[in-house]
Parts: C-alpha cells; structure tokens; sequence
C-alpha cells in the first residue's frame, strides 16, 4: 500500500519560492498518494484530519508551527522542507538542502522524538515549537513585521533583524521576575528571559547551545540588565559567538513557574498581550511531535 502523505505548502514562503509542481514531482517519484495543502488558502484543520502517514510541511518556520500544533500526540511524523528565512526549527534538527534532495532521502524510519513546551496562564494553553519568553524577542518580532524596508536574500533580512536587536538590547528596559525552575529559585531584573525548547531563536541567534528538542527539557535563557554590553558582544559576534563565562546564562527544568511585570510575551513567532501582572507556567510536552531527520 501506498504511503499517505499530505504536502503542507506555504507558496509565498522565503525570497525564492518553490513551485506547488515541482514539490508534487519530486514526492510522486517516491510513490506516495498525495494530499495538497495551500496555506494560504486553504483550510489546514480539515485537511489535516485526512489519514496519513506523514505531514511534509514546506515553509518556514511558522508553517511547521502550524501543522505541529494540529499534530500534537497524534503519532504523525513531519519532514521539514526548510523554505523560510530563519529556518530555526530546521536547522536545529540538521534538517538542509534542496527540497528536491530533502525528499529523494526522506525515510519514516529516520525519525526523531520532538518535545513541546507549553505556556499557560489563566485558562489560557499556548503550544510552542522553538522558544517563548518575554523581553526583548517579542519587541523583536513585532516591530519586525512592521519593517517595509526592502531586502533582496535571506542573509540580507536576518543582518537587518539582528541590526534592529543589537539597538533594542542597548534601549530595553530590563523586567523584574521571579522564576523557579523546578526546585531552582531566582528573580532579578532582565533584558530577556527566553524558554528554549530549541538552540535557535529569533533570526538565527544561538541562545541555547545544548537544547535538544528531544531530551524532555526546557533550556532557560536569561540575560541581566547589567549584562546589557556583554550581550551586545555576545550577538554581534554572530555565528562565531561562544558561550562563555555564563554568556548567556543557560538553566535547565521540566517545569517552570514565573511571575513578571506582564503585558508583552511571545510564542514562537506570535506575540501576545497579558497582566500585569502575570504568572504562568511553561512545562514540556516530552515527544509530542515526531519529526524525520
């Protein structure tokens, strides 16, 4: 029988997008019975309760967000067709290369555990694949898709969003929390507080060298208001950034419990608003996702 697989595509995802054809082609070459999806335009939750064997999901990062959240526990693996800009999701699993080249190798038995962090507060469940926090990214990804200004590649658009981050991280205000991190308590003032369910955030910036997405932990990244310099250095130096001295500070829980200041915070690349104040929890979902590598 036939594999079943339903094609997940966003047709305007990245500076050079891929043709619904050329995708349908390479996937027949390798037998499967086929399913379309135009994010864009059609409807995902119908779709996605078709049965099928496995979800390709062709975009960026936002359009694996989407089919992860509708997948969440349901024993479906999802191959990843990295053709965003940031490709955070992707590039932390290993995941590159041509979309053709990606297909022709695809295998169900090459999968990977993949967990999911969960924010809640109120009555209020938010899923998340790569990162939530407050601080300093969710001011990053608002002001960002407000940006117009016009950059021709992909490298040209992250330089420009890292850009704009080094100048935020110079003017931020820092936000008073308190946390505890299982049975670890803290709290100060912080530029940024991040929960890393992956090693990328934002436009490419390694946060959190050691996250493994399939380890059933969160890696918790805070940056103090007086280490307002050091993280300048720390992101300007790019991918040849170390993490040194604590730079920036790296903890790992299951559970965590914060209370802040409120108002803005953000889920992967959504932003949300909320309190003051706010106290929430973020908890790990140990291998909701599978995903092939």
């Amino acid at each position: 029988m036939a594999i079943r697989v339903t094609l997940l595509h966003n047709p305007q995802s990245g500076f050079n997008p891929v043709d619904k054809e050329d995708l349908l082609q390479a996937l027949r070459k390798k037998g499967y019975q086929l399913t379309y999806v135009d994010t864009k335009s059609d409807d995902i939750d119908q779709f996605l309760q078709v049965p099928a064997d496995l979800v390709v999901v062709a975009g960026g990062d936002g359009t694996v967000r989407k089919a992860g959240q509708r997948l969440l526990n349901k024993g479906v693996p999802i191959a990843v067709l990295p053709l965003g800009t940031a490709n955070n999701i992707a590039t932390s699993m290993g995941i590159k290369g041509k979309p053709a080249e990606i297909i022709a190798a695809l295998d169900l038995n090459r999968k990977k555990s993949f967990d999911v962090g969960l924010l809640e507060y109120d009555d209020i469940k938010i899923p998340f694949l790569e990162s939530a926090g407050f601080g300093l990214l969710p001011r990053l990804i608002r002001e960002h898709s407000k940006d117009d200004t016009d950059t021709t590649n992909r490298e040209e658009e992250l330089g420009l969003a890292r850009k704009r981050f080094i100048e935020m991280i110079r003017k931020q205000n820092g936000t008073t929390c308190s946390l505890q991190l299982d049975n670890q308590q803290l709290s100060g003032k912080f530029l940024t507080v991040q929960f890393m369910n992956i090693c990328l955030s934002g436009p490419n910036i390694l946060l959190a060298p050691q996250a493994d997405p399939g380890d059933g932990l969160l890696q918790v990244v805070l940056v103090r208001e007086e280490e307002r310099e050091e993280f300048v250095k720390f992101v300007e130096d790019g991918p040849a950034a170390k993490h040194q001295a604590g730079m920036p500070l790296n903890l790992t829980a299951k559970k965590i419990t914060v209370e802040w200041e409120g108002w803005r915070y953000h889920a992967d690349d959504d932003t949300y608003e909320a309190g003051p104040p706010v106290k929430a929890t973020i908890r790990i979902l140990p291998g909701a996702l599978e995903v092939l590598v």
